[in-house]
């Protein structure tokens, strides 16, 4: 509260000076609660609210403190804005320019560190480095570029002789980070042979501990990184009892981390897995291991930046195969299930439970952090956190479902199993694990089921990335068709004797064709399985009904979600006119409107009739599709049908997947926006008759999709495609999986697989309600080839 007698001015500095002293704080690492220290930030912003001189140094304060306290750095929209306003207060003071010149390529680098690049970020300080050269001598910004940068550069190439000394005045806390840096450098990598130099190092990590009370946030780093030393010396020696210290240190570790809320929970747990499993402890091992993955789960929850989740996504990915690994060793099924799904979809999970989380707040009796987050547009860091901490508590948020949880979800949609597949890594084997819907779980060790260089995956992954199957299609850019459908066509025999021959052969004697759904890991999350060819030239979708799944967790909430009566109604979207973004789809509008006028007659329809004109009812733009997700539920049907163009980008600042709309486009993230709404009505069917709409923005396992987003969102099934789908083919694909589904009353996975094998029938007949225009078509395409049928792939009911 500001003081009745006090000028602005006094008033100005006092708040200044708060906020310089909290700063200290953090720069010698005297600050041990870093959550009180931006509480004060947040008090002197709120006090000095109107003040532009104490909000934006405050504001960039604040993020420093988020920093220090382990958060990430985020899109840094909101810091760049306060830094560029604190730079035009401090223009014409020359350290006050000189910082402001220099700021933005130091959060450039943060950013690129945080989104997983650290070599290039250690490039950039260094560009940094070279331009703090040319201040004069005793500049505060040279002076402490000069002590960072040789730590960074020592740590980099692992030359620990090089670090400088402490400065004169350090607090406890900054030696102690240099003697970790020093021992750990000497350690980097674990090349360090030299026992001597290696006991120097342990003791230099020792002396890090003793320096930091156990309540300093540095203290957890320590340890590990002590137990880290002892675990390296143990490699070198031979000897077990550095494994027993550091297993010790670990647990101590842990237990002052407390939960995945600690930014080193997951290095500290997997760790510890790692040792015990050593000292041949493997049920032990194997609970460390899967209670690190709920740490990864944790950041990416936490995390708003899809850059740097995406880094930790990526290696909660990887933990999560490692892990399932060692489950599998001891003959764990179970657990492998229960590691796989850990690391399996995180952003997406992450994107749609925290879309709305104010319900379940409520109702785990925390109203009051219910009203906060209604109350914030971008709800910050801490706030996240203290939500994460209550969901994760009460509602069991970070944990993957149980078997008995998966086995009820594949009764209710009478599925036979679920099954990982997991890629090799030469000369370990790949696997599938497969939960069933009865009886105990199993897996299979696929030695073939290889995806690296040279190998049939990696020609056709090479080959959808910027390939499509025909000239006109339903995506901008394409060329060379034949060698794309060569690379699949090869990829059929490849994914039956890798996989899909062993997976399936236990689920053929049924007196019915089986159904499974497949959660495939990594780069085989591409590969169109439903295509698998035996020996025999029987192509598995003949024999075998297969859906998809994002995660085992994402599977269970759908199958819990009531059916949704698929109705006449709905939306029919029609190749809208995209302004010359993309080519026109001829084929797309006659099978729209074959598909309205046959099986949807109450639909709404959007976008182009067959002669070009555009629909009365809209042009097929993204408001068009707004309004129709947001309509009321007895006028808007429940079913959408959208045969447009579909673009995918993966760059940083661009990554997105969307579909190219009149005016406009859709993209997934927008769509996670829309369909929060809670008085949206419910969607019992998406079709994404569109290039690319199963394809992951953020990584094959993050499964982050166009179609994937609308699952998760609640819609209860959705068709989204793995390729740039032919435009002609598919239009005749898609009037025979809605003939199916309306006029013979299938069920959504079983309509899909009947046009599938329709397109395959050499005496296939056409239905009487196909219209003549597509009958046409019959004699112009070839609708067996593999590239006409198997793009499409079945999510949820």
């Amino acid at each position: 509260m500001s003081r009745p007698d006090e000028t602005n001015v006094a008033r100005r500095m006092r708040g200044i000076n708060r906020v310089l002293r909290l700063l200290e704080a953090a720069a010698y690492r005297t600050m041990t609660d870093p959550r009180a220290a931006i509480a004060e930030i947040d008090a002197v912003i709120a006090e000095h609210r109107g003040d532009p001189q104490v909000e934006a140094l405050a504001e960039v304060a604040r993020k420093g403190l988020e920093l220090a306290a382990g958060y990430s750095i985020g899109d840094g929209s909101r810091l760049r804005a306060s830094v560029t306003e604190l730079g035009a207060m401090v223009a014409g003071h020359p350290e006050g320019d000189q910082l402001m010149g220099l700021l933005p390529g130091y959060l450039d680098a943060l950013q690129t560190q945080q989104g997983g690049d650290t070599s290039a970020a250690v490039a950039m300080l260094a560009d940094l480095a070279d331009r703090t050269n040319e201040l004069p001598q005793g500049n505060l910004l040279r002076q402490s570029m000069a002590e960072v940068m040789p730590m960074v550069q020592a740590a980099t190439r692992g030359e620990a002789s090089v670090l400088p000394l402490p400065r004169a005045g350090s607090s406890d806390a900054e030696r102690a980070l240099h003697l970790a840096a020093r021992g750990g450098t000497a350690l980097r990598m674990g090349d360090e042979r030299d026992e001597v130099r290696i006991a120097a190092a342990i003791a230099d990590l020792r002396e890090a501990v003793s320096l930091t009370p156990e309540d300093h946030p540095d203290h957890v780093f320590h340890l590990a990184s002590l137990a880290l030393g002892l675990y390296h010396r143990s490699t070198v020696t031979g000897l077990l009892s550095d494994v027993n210290e550091a297993v010790t240190v670990l647990e101590r570790a842990r237990d002052l981390a407390g939960g995945p809320g600690n930014q080193y929970w997951s290095y500290v747990t997997g760790m510890l897995g790692q040792l015990r499993n050593r000292l041949g402890e493997a049920s032990p091992a194997r609970l460390a291991m899967l209670e690190g993955l709920r740490g990864y789960a944790w950041r990416v929850l936490l995390e708003p930046d899809p850059a740097t989740a995406r880094a930790v996504a990526g290696h909660a990915a990887t933990e999560a195969i490692v892990t399932a690994s060692h489950c599998l060793v001891e003959q764990q099924p179970e657990d492998a299930l229960r590691a796989l799904d850990g690391g399996r979809a995180l952003m997406l999970f992450a994107a749609t439970e925290l879309r709305d989380p104010a319900t379940r707040l409520t109702a785990a009796g925390h109203p009051e952090l219910a009203a906060r987050w209604r109350a914030t547009d971008t709800p910050d860091p801490l706030l996240r956190e203290d939500v994460l901490q209550v969901l994760a508590r009460d509602t069991g948020l970070l944990d993957p479902p149980g078997l008995d949880e998966i086995r009820d979800a594949l009764r209710r949609l009478g599925v036979d199993a679920l099954a990982y597949l997991v890629p090799a890594d030469p000369p370990t084997p790949g696997w599938a694990v497969i939960a069933p819907a009865a009886g105990e779980p199993w897996f299979l060790a696929l030695p073939n089921l290889t995806v690296g260089e040279g190998t049939d995956v990696e020609r056709y992954l090479t080959a959808v990335a910027g390939r499509s199957p025909d000239h006109t299609t339903r995506e901008v850019g394409t060329d060379d068709p034949a060698e794309f459908a060569d690379r699949v066509d090869a990829l059929c025999g490849w994914a039956w004797k890798a996989a899909m021959g062993p997976l399936v052969e236990p689920f053929l004697s049924a007196d019915r064709v089986p159904r499974l759904v497949l959660i495939p890991m990594g780069d085989l999350a591409r590969v169109p399985w439903q295509a698998a060819r035996d020996p025999g030239g029987t192509y598995l979708v003949e024999r075998v009904a297969l859906s998809q799944a994002a995660s085992a967790r994402m599977f269970c909430d759908t199958a819990a979600a009531e059916p949704v009566r698929l109705t006449s109604g709905g939306m029919v979207l029609a190749d809208p006119d995209t302004g010359r973004r993309a080519a026109d789809l001829r084929s797309a509008r006659l099978e729209a409107y074959g598909i309205h006028q046959s099986f949807y007659p109450a639909a709404t329809y959007v976008g182009r009739w067959p002669n070009g004109r555009v629909s009365p009812s809209g042009a097929g733009t993204p408001a068009d599709v707004r309004s129709w997700l947001l309509a009321d539920a007895t006028q808007a049907g429940t079913m959408l049908h959208l045969a447009s163009h579909g673009v995918i980008e993966t760059a940083r600042a661009s990554t997105s997947s969307r579909l190219l709309l009149a005016g406009g486009d859709l993209t997934a993230d927008e769509l996670i926006t829309l369909l929060a709404d809670p008085d949206r009505h419910p969607i019992a069917l998406v079709v994404l008759a569109a290039c690319h709409t199963g394809r992951s923005i953020h990584g094959y396992d993050e499964a982050y999709s166009l179609g994937t987003t609308f699952l998760a969102a609640g819609a209860r099934s959705v068709l989204s495609t793995q390729w740039s789908i032919p435009d002609q083919d598919t239009s005749l694909l898609m009037f025979m999986f809605h003939h199916f589904l309306m006029t013979e009353h299938r069920a959504v996975w079983d309509a899909l697989r009947r046009a599938q094998v329709w397109m395959l029938d050499g005496d296939r007949q056409p239905p009487r309600t196909m219209p003549g225009p597509l009958r046409r078509m019959l004699a112009d395409t070839d609708p067996a080839r593999v590239v006409a049928w198997a793009g499409f792939t079945h999510w949820g009911q």
